[in-house]
């Protein structure tokens, strides 16, 4: 074996050419040329500072519930981190990058706190939620989070909400190759019945709008912002009632009803298909490659952009 994967087996099991399929919620992707697997966040920096200097490339691997990987693999390490703990005291929440979103969102209702409901039955990482500032009902990561620790050329430093620039499904951590490290949310004491109740309906809602049972990454494509001054253009150029209500009450244009509204919804490449359910996810009906879902990606931002003149910009990560 060579010198590097020795070296990097003394920060994690190793796995050499690892099907990445068997690790995202697509069930798509080749080997990874090195799979690292950290049991413990503390043993991340060392690992980090290790690949770094050696000049490999690296990527972060959490829930695997937002990213496509490409159908040929990853020629670098792919770094897996299983520590989910998480700590609630009063009204912070303390958790490490690789907790899971549907654990902690569980434990606050339980505890009867206010602010993270929404984020029942979100799949993933709080690190990749964080990471894509993800969002429902109109409210989103950035309106809980207080504080996060990242690794950054090689030191750990802390940064505050603002240091997030957090914008639509977006924040620094897309732009930049910080890695998250810890998450600190602060939350609100709330009426645990009346939280109880909200978790429940927001799951009985995801059940109805989305696909289940298959292969998929959740919504390929951010939804289009609306500015307050162009509300009134959009409101007339829109004769559409599930958009006209978005526009009004999210400021948004949801990418699935456009989707809908242009025909493509079931539309099919390879044995990857536009979701029928849900227009703004493209699904693994078994055995898809990531070429397949590739095409059906370019084939909406194509039509949309025809059609409305949007350009669309990707919410899951294509690697």
């Amino acid at each position: 074996m060579d010198s590097f994967y020795t070296q990097l087996k003394t920060y994690g099991k190793v796995r050499l050419n690892e099907p990445l399929a068997k690790h995202v919620t697509y069930k798509i992707g080749g080997p990874a040329k090195y799979f690292v697997i950290v049991k413990d966040i503390s043993q991340l920096q060392a690992l980090l500072q290790f690949i770094d200097g050696e000049g490999v490339k690296r990527i972060i691997l959490g829930g695997g519930s937002n990213i496509l990987f490409p159908d040929e693999g990853f020629v670098g390490v792919v770094i897996h981190i299983i520590d989910k703990t998480f700590s609630i005291s009063g009204t912070k929440v303390e958790a490490v990058a690789s907790a899971l979103m549907k654990d902690v969102s569980e434990a606050t209702v339980a505890a009867g706190l206010a602010g993270f409901v929404w984020a029942i039955g979100v799949p993933g990482t709080i690190a990749g939620a964080l990471r894509g500032n993800a969002a429902y009902n109109g409210i989103a990561m950035e309106d809980a989070v207080s504080k996060v620790e990242v690794y950054r050329d090689g030191e750990v430093v802390q940064l505050s909400n603002q240091e997030c620039v957090f914008g639509p499904k977006d924040s620094v951590f897309k732009h930049n190759d910080d890695v998250i490290l810890r998450i600190w949310l602060e939350l609100k004491k709330g009426e645990k019945q009346k939280i109880a109740q909200e978790a429940m309906e927001n799951i009985s809602y995801r059940q109805r709008t989305q696909p289940e049972g298959v292969g998929s990454a959740g919504c390929v494509f951010k939804n289009i912002v609306v500015e307050e001054k162009d509300v009134d253009n959009f409101l007339a150029k829109f004769n559409d009632k599930k958009i006209q209500e978005c526009i009004t009450k999210y400021h948004k244009i949801p990418v699935g009803r456009l989707n809908e509204l242009l025909g493509l919804k079931g539309v099919v490449s390879g044995n990857a298909q536009i979701s029928e359910v849900h227009g703004n996810f493209v699904i693994n009906l078994g055995g898809a490659s990531a070429k397949d879902v590739c095409i059906l990606i370019e084939l909406i931002r194509e039509n949309v952009y025809n059609t409305y003149g949007f350009e669309l910009e990707e919410e899951i990560q294509i690697v």
